[in-house]
């Protein structure tokens, strides 16, 4: 088999009908780079027809496909389970319902082979039904370039630069301080940014627009629906963020760190005040949560500029119910 340099993740639960799509965007043309591949699909308990269609690709190209079938645990189980046998040189995340640029992930192959940085950033695109799409790319950075993770200033919405969708991992990097996400919860892709931010020593930020973030499916876990069925997921995971964010901050961290690692577990901690403040705010570990959040002036101060985001509005609440002065998403959606 051949060296691998990237191993690809593709955590999936009952998406029969959209897997294929995103399996194909993995389909590069060059045969000697596609052997380069380790493509992962972990079948999350699907009930569906998803683990034959996974088993498809695997059957045709045994080389670089290889399925999982596992109970169901979510998609932090996923990445762990994924992380506990892959081999290459780069790790990254590919979910069922996305997609990769399968054009540039052809120029991404040789690209990794010439890294030893710790992250690589690219930029991602999030794409709606209509056509339409809104680019995150790195502002306040040049492409082309290996930052030290102590020295980059992200502009603007350029924390979109670090999340999820635009990181690769080097492999030997992520399994140095034992990457691990929750298990049985949704949105612990932030949990995958914000420790790999916390501990990676150095970034090289390329302009190809890899990752292809569709938007528009039924059910989609970034909706308002699914955040407000799934708060005790939000909660945990914004609980385990801010705990180590405040133990960090008192260690010695770098200033333009602290700015990263706030603005990242701000992902998750934004929407829990959305939905626990109209449904649940008497909730202990929301309670909780907002007795770490008060404690940290800067994660107050940071939430505050967060607000600033086109076509978003947001509301300041003033000791509601007793609770501090947060900025938080207002309530549009209900």
């Amino acid at each position: 088999m051949s060296k691998k340099t990237l191993s690809i993740v593709v955590p999936v639960y009952n998406m029969e009908d959209c897997l294929d799509r995103c399996l194909d965007s993995l389909l590069v043309s060059n045969q000697e780079l596609f052997r380069m591949l380790e493509v992962i699909v972990v079948n999350d308990g699907s009930t569906d027809g998803t683990s034959a269609v996974a088993h498809s690709y695997e059957q045709r190209f045994p080389e670089v496909f290889r399925v999982i079938d596992k109970e169901n645990g979510n998609s932090g189980s996923c990445i762990n389970a994924g992380l506990a046998v892959a081999t290459g040189k780069y790790f990254r995340q590919l979910d069922a319902d996305d997609r990769l640029d399968t054009a540039l992930l052809e120029k991404f192959i040789p690209l990794l082979c010439e890294r030893e940085e710790d992250l690589v950033s690219t930029p991602h695109k999030n794409c709606f039904p209509d056509g339409g799409y809104w680019l995150y790319e790195a502002e306040g950075v040049d492409y082309g370039r290996t930052y030290l993770l102590d020295q980059v200033r992200l502009s603007g919405g350029g924390i979109g630069a670090l999340s999820m969708h635009s990181l690769t991992y080097r492999l030997d990097f992520l399994k140095s301080y034992g990457h691990w996400q929750q298990e049985g919860i949704y949105y612990t892709d932030v949990e995958q940014t914000y420790f790999a931010s916390a501990y990676a020593r150095d970034i090289y930020f390329s302009d190809m627009c890899l990752y292809l973030y569709i938007f528009g499916r039924e059910g989609q876990s970034v909706t308002f629906p699914m955040y407000s069925k799934n708060r005790e997921h939000l909660l945990k995971v914004s609980l385990r963020l801010v705990k180590d964010y405040l133990e960090r901050s008192v260690s010695g961290i770098s200033n333009n760190r602290k700015v990263i690692l706030v603005k990242q577990a701000l992902e998750s901690v934004k929407p829990v005040y959305e939905i626990y403040l109209l449904a649940e705010k008497d909730n202990p570990g929301f309670r909780e949560l907002d007795r770490l959040v008060v404690s940290c002036p800067e994660l107050n101060a940071y939430a505050e500029a967060a607000c600033i985001i086109e076509g978003i509005p947001y509301v300041k609440l003033w000791h509601y119910n007793g609770l501090t002065p947060h900025f938080i998403y207002a309530c549009m959606t209900i």
